[in-house]
């Protein structure tokens, strides 16, 4: 590896750091109010939900849909609704996407 890519790596990892760090400070010395509390619970669903849905919904080929992203979409909300765990449905989507390029 170079040298560069290593400082690179270690000034955006204390880049990243120092922006959550305040925040992260500041939540722990006062109390949040339970509407933040509960919004802030949904913010991983948000954050999945935003990364899944556009491919899924608009990303074709030769103007018919992706048949791989919906069969991966499928597997991915069948194991979050089973399991209710969003790291196990994102690793069941990729698994999918992984069988069905394997296969086909």
């Amino acid at each position: 590896m170079n040298g560069n890519v290593l400082v690179i790596i270690g000034l955006m990892a204390v880049i990243t750091y120092l922006t959550r760090f305040p925040m992260l400070l500041i939540s722990s010395r006062m109390t949040m109010p339970d509407w933040l509390r509960r919004g802030l619970r949904m913010v991983p669903v948000g954050v999945f939900s935003s990364l899944t849905l556009p491919p899924l919904l608009f990303h074709m080929r030769e103007g018919s849909w992706n048949a791989e992203y919906l069969v991966a979409g499928v597997v991915s909300l069948a194991v979050g609704l089973w399991k209710r765990q969003i790291v196990l449905s994102l690793l069941a989507g990729v698994a999918a996407v992984v069988l069905y390029r394997s296969v086909g």
